[in-house]
Order: structure tokens, then sequence, then C-alpha cells
């Protein structure tokens, strides 16, 4: 008798698939279909033998696996002998392999993979003996096998027991990424075949180890560095400069898949991203690789360089602004990841903070995260990883200093603002997509703070400045300078402005005492960028008012369309700032107010399209202005219609409503979201969204 030779296995790629919840994997259906599993979980297989049955006396068997991209000489990492012995099944830490049935010369065995094994490419190998010893035979099986995460197993660290929001945070290719209020639809595409190749790269290139690669803290970690361009070859090169002709304007981007194929055919740095894109597509790798995960905007984020958990602005003494080195963005967005922290003591499991952005250096590259959302919100910052940080983008105060000889630090506290930082968290809503408005809008800011003002929320950051040393506690007890508030100062507060529209910014002041009081203020308007940075001065005004006694009065500053449109910048932010003075006392009085130039949304018309046959699709835009648009470009997606394109269009006329005609051939039955963007030098980012039927 000599010992079993493997004629052919057959791992049933599709049936596994439905079984693994991975049967909406692109790959999957290619030929040959894609063997993806998750882990924890058994996939059955068969094994025709040449020549003769398998006998439970007579032979052994074994499978051995062996991880792919290990740089090393490769040894097995994985595997187990066929046993029925009921001790080893149970064991969720270790392979495991059991027989099913047989029938004539083949056998129907089923594998698991143990609940903590390293995602990513494997190979299986199948050594057949014999018990008396004499002879042995290898079958090395030609396809790979993609090992995910499994987060509907309870024994998963990335299990959520809400098994019901799996489909949302990991099953929906399609959702919104806010950038401020309003939402952009995003096609995260983390099903596409190409883009698990390209998370095979990630795992590959990052530098973790085989062991860590089973860990989804050091995997979150993982690709919140890979995702950047700045270290190791990542995926996306930040730019914020306003100049893109050498890449693609990140606002242009409609879904991760067409960056994840061009990082996978230029080996990195692909150009550009900004913060939206950087969250976007980790939600797509995460997804992807079975971590749970969605993209959340904090609206008024704070970035503090030096964890004093302040936002620190400087005055001289006649009130102009110093240079600053903490800054505030109107929006950020980054990442929330599903999964326990056994790191951590009990209780900080849950949502996670990551940040693929490159803002600041964690341990030597830009890495951020993961840090538990509990211990934000418990400003419990001694916990791993990059808890100040985070926590201060959600709940830093803003601080205003003042040049003053006699003050301990050389400058007096003039203003603290402890309700500005982190006014909105904003997700997309779980079960719900809705194309053309906000019923999908999710503000999830009290998990990561308790309501603002409340005891709770300011014992959480004093607990936090405590625990930050030093600096931060003198910045927390520093009293406000006790000026003699005469005069009351307002400013109107603005939050959007539809563009075309002249607008009026007003600031009330109130004189509370019997003698009349003269006051000089200032004030700025300009463009800026969402991360805080100045774009450029619209209006300046500087006036002396006198104010008599207990009367009011107030500053009045007209905007016209002609002296903003030109002036806008990326997302059309406009920022206000005013400082005054009061002559007779030295009463110093700032505040800011930040608002949006909102535009005309893309309407998108398709009727039911069928599959393999040619369809039309319709964008229509109304220009808003009395000017024309130039240097016009129509950006849009579709899965299973069309791949990400770019169509250049021709000049607008002023209020003229265009209708851009599309033909596509749909290649899959079903209903698409499909994104689209509009852009002209004059006018960008109007956004559109449609959902597309192909019976």
């Amino acid at each position: 008798i000599m010992a079993l030779k493997v004629s052919s296995v057959n791992l049933f790629p599709v049936e596994n698939a439905k079984s693994h919840r991975t049967f909406k994997y692109e790959a999957v259906h290619l030929e040959p279909p894609a063997l993806i599993f998750r882990r924890g979980q058994e996939f059955v297989f068969d094994i025709l033998f040449t020549g003769r049955v398998y006998s439970d006396l007579a032979d052994k068997l074994r499978v051995l696996m062996f991880y792919e991209d290990e740089q090393k000489l490769r040894t097995a990492r994985g595997g187990a002998w066929l046993t029925n012995q009921q001790e080893e099944l149970d064991d969720m830490e270790s392979w495991s392999l059991r027989m099913v049935s047989k029938e004539g010369n083949s056998i129907k065995l089923k594998m698991r993979t143990p609940i903590n094994c390293p995602i990513g490419s494997w190979k299986l190998t199948i050594k057949t003996s014999l018990k008396a010893g004499i002879g042995n035979n290898t079958y090395d099986h030609p396809e790979s096998i993609f090992i995910l995460l499994n987060p509907w197993h309870f024994e998963d660290e990335v299990y959520m027991p809400d098994t019901h929001l799996l489909e949302e945070y990991v099953m929906n290719d399609i959702g919104k990424v806010y950038t401020g209020r309003k939402g952009r639809h995003w096609l995260f595409g983390q099903f596409e075949a190409h883009v698990l190749q390209a998370c095979r790269k990630l795992l590959k290139e990052s530098g973790v180890s085989f062991n860590d690669k089973g860990d989804p803290v050091l995997l979150a970690r993982m690709i919140s560095k890979m995702v950047n361009s700045n270290d190791d070859d990542g995926v996306l090169t930040g730019n914020w400069s306003g100049y893109y002709s050498d890449g693609t304007n990140p606002s242009l981007w409609t879904g991760s898949s067409p960056i994840l194929k061009e990082y996978l055919e230029t080996g990195g740095g692909v150009k550009y991203g900004q913060c939206w894109v950087f969250a976007a597509v980790v939600c797509t790798v995460c997804r992807a690789l079975g971590m749970p995960a969605r993209v959340v905007t904090n609206l008024y984020s704070a970035h503090d360089t030096d964890s004093t958990l302040t936002i620190d602005k400087f005055f001289t003494e006649d009130g102009d602004v110093d240079e600053a080195y903490d800054s505030v963005w109107n929006f950020h967005v980054w990442n929330d990841v599903w999964m326990a922290r056994p790191d951590l003591p009990a209780g900080y499991g849950g949502w996670q903070a990551i940040d693929a952005t490159p803002q600041e250096y964690s341990e030597d590259v830009f890495q951020c995260g993961p840090a538990s959302v509990v211990a934000i919100k418990k400003g419990e910052v001694g916990f791993q990883y990059d808890m100040p940080f985070i926590l201060a983008e959600v709940n830093a105060d803003l601080i205003d200093w003042q040049e003053d000889e006699e003050a301990l630090l050389g400058y007096k506290k003039i203003k603290t603002d402890t309700k500005h930082v982190g006014k909105h968290l904003l997700t997309k809503k779980p079960h719900i997509f809705d194309p053309c408005g906000d019923r999908d809008k999710d503000d999830v800011m009290h998990e990561y703070k308790d309501a603002e003002g409340s005891k709770e929320e300011r014992l959480s950051l004093l607990r936090a400045a405590f625990k930050c040393g030093d600096k931060a506690c003198e910045y927390f007890e520093v009293d406000k300078a006790r000026d003699i508030q005469e005069i009351k100062f307002s400013i109107h507060e603005i939050e959007t402005i539809n563009i075309g529209n002249s607008f009026t910014i007003a600031v009330d002041m109130e004189n509370t005492i019997e003698e009349k009081r003269t006051v000089q203020i200032a004030l700025s308007l300009w463009s800026i960028y969402y991360t805080g940075v100045k774009g450029h001065t619209i209006k300046k005004v500087c006036e002396t008012i006198e104010i008599p006694s207990k009367e009011k009065k107030q500053l009045k500053v007209y905007v016209t369309l002609e002296e903003y449109l030109d002036k806008l910048v990326e997302f059309s932010l406009l920022k206000t700032h005013v400082i005054a003075t009061v002559e007779e006392t030295k009463q110093t009085w700032s505040d800011e107010n930040e608002f949006q130039i909102t535009k005309p949304s893309l309407t998108v018309e398709a009727a039911t399209l069928e599959v393999n046959k040619p369809g039309k699709i319709f964008f229509i835009f109304t220009n808003p202005l009395k000017k024309k648009l130039t240097e016009c470009l129509l950006a849009f997606e579709c899965h299973g219609i069309v791949k990400h394109q770019k169509m250049p269009y021709r000049d607008t006329l002023p209020e003229e409503t265009i209708k851009i005609e599309t033909t596509f051939t749909p290649t899959l039955k079903g209903k698409f979201a499909l994104v689209a963007i509009f852009f002209s030098k004059e006018l960008q980012e109007i956004l559109g969204a449609a959902d597309i039927d192909v019976a």
C-alpha cells in the first residue's frame, strides 16, 4: 500500500462565500473564483484521491497553511491533522480539521482557522502519509485563500453584538461623507476585485509582523499609517495648496475604488487627497478586511500642537494677532472602527477613533489611533493611542491671550470659549440612504463628550488636562483678566448664505453705564480653507463709535456678491473676525463667526435601465450666477454601470439651465448609486446623486 495521492481539491468558492458572508466580493464571481473566507469559521472542501479510498486505520492526513507575503523563507504558519477529537475542535485559537463525509475516492472535510488568525493571503498544502510510516505525498493548491476578520463571530475582537448594524458598517458599499454640514455621496466599493488586492499590498508593505496582522488594534493603527503616503509609500498624498494640476483635485473623487486601483498600478502616492478622502479610503479598507467602520466629521475641529487641550490665540497690545501654531479646522474627517480593547481596562471597547490624515507624528510616523471613544468621553488621556490629540479635536477650549507685562506668563487671558470646538460629529445613519436630503444624517457627538457646558463635560476636560502635564494645568488655572465689562458686545451669527445673495454682518454694542463710551472696532471678512487657513481678504472695516449713556449701537457691514465671489476658495467658507476696545477703560472684546456659501445641487435623472442595453442618464444644473462658467467638468461614477470618469463640458451661460446627456450600457442587474460632481473655474463642487435601477 502506498501513501494516498491527491488528484484534485474543490474548495467550493461560491458556496463557502455564502456562508462566510463574502458572496458580494466581485472576485468570488471571476474565473477562477477567489477563495475569501472569514476567520474562526469552518470552510468546507472536497479531496479526490487517485487509486484508492481514504482509510482511518491506514492513512494520515494534514493540511498546512502558509502565509504568502512573508519576506523570509516560508514555513507553515498553521495547519491541522485530520481528527475528530472534540477538545481540538473546540479550541477557537487553534486550527481544526474534521471529516464530514466519505464517498468513493473522495472525502469532504471542514477546516477552521483560529479566531485570532492573521488576515491576508494564504496557501493551502495537503500532506498524506501512512500510519506505518512508509512514504508520503504533497499537494499544493494553486489558488490563494484570503482570510478576513469575522465581526459576526462573538469571539473575534471585532465582533459587533448588534449584528444588524454590520449591514451598514461592513456590508454597505455606498455612503455619505460630510464636508461641513452637507453630506457628499461616496462609493466605498469595498467589494470590487482590485480593492482586496490593494489591501493585500498594504498588509505586505506595512512592516507589521505576522502575529500582529491578527490583532485588530494594531491593524487599525497600521491602516491609519498606510493610507497616507508620508511614510512607507502609502496610498494617498495630501495636498492643501489649491493647486492640483499634476493630479486629481481632491473634490473630484467620487469613490475609493479608482484611488486604490491607481495605488495598485503606481505603487503609492496617489495625487491628491484631503481629510475626507483619507477617511473614505480608510473606511473602504476596513470594511473590505471585515473591520466595522464609519466616517465621522467633526465640525469646528481643534488642532492642538502642544497637548494643552487648548487652542491659543495671542494678541499684541495693539490687538494684532501673533503667529499661532494651534488652529481650528472648520471641519475634520476621520474614522471610528469597532473592536474590543484587551490592551485596556474593561469597558473601553466599542468605537475607536483612527485618523489617516497626516497631521502630527505618533511614534515617529504619521499615524493616529485607535483611541477609545469611551475613554475620550471620560478624559482618560493616559490610554493608548494618541488620546490627548483626539480629545482636543472635539473638546479643546479656545483661549485668547493679550500681551501684558504684569501677567505671570507675559500674556493675560482675555477670553475663554468652552463651546466652540466640536459642535457636531456627523456620520451617515445606518439602514437609510437619502440621495437628495438629510434624513440619513446622524450626530454622534454625545458618544465623544457629555453635553457642552455640563458638569460632566467640564470635569472630563479638567481630568484630561491634569493628566496631560504642567503646561496644560497652567493654562487652565490662569484666571481670565477681570476687565471692566461696561459695554456688552455680540455678533449676529450667520450659518449659511445662498450663493448669489448679498448679506449683512452686524455687531451689537450696548452701553450699560451712565457715561458715554468710545469704542474702536475693527471687522475683517475673509475666505478660509476648511483647515482654518486664511484665503483672501474680502472686506476690512475700522470705525470709532461713540455710545451715549444707556444706549445701543450697531455696526453693519454690507457685502455684495461681486465683493466675495472671486475671493472664494474650496468649500466656499467665510470668516468674520471682530475685535473692539473701549478707549476709556481698555475693555477688550473679540469674536468670530464662520459660515458657508451654499450652492445648488446637480440633478441626476434616469429611467430604469436594462442590462447589456444602452441607456441614457441626464445631469441637470442651473447656473445661479449672472456670469459665465468656464473650464466646466463633470465627474461621475456608478458601480455596475460606469467606472470613474471625467467629462469636459462647454462654457455655461449666466443663469442657464444645462442638461448633459450620457449613454451607458449596464453590465449588472440591481439598484446602484450614481455619484456626480460638476466643477467650473467660477463655481466648484456642485454635487448630485441618484439611485439607478437596472432590470
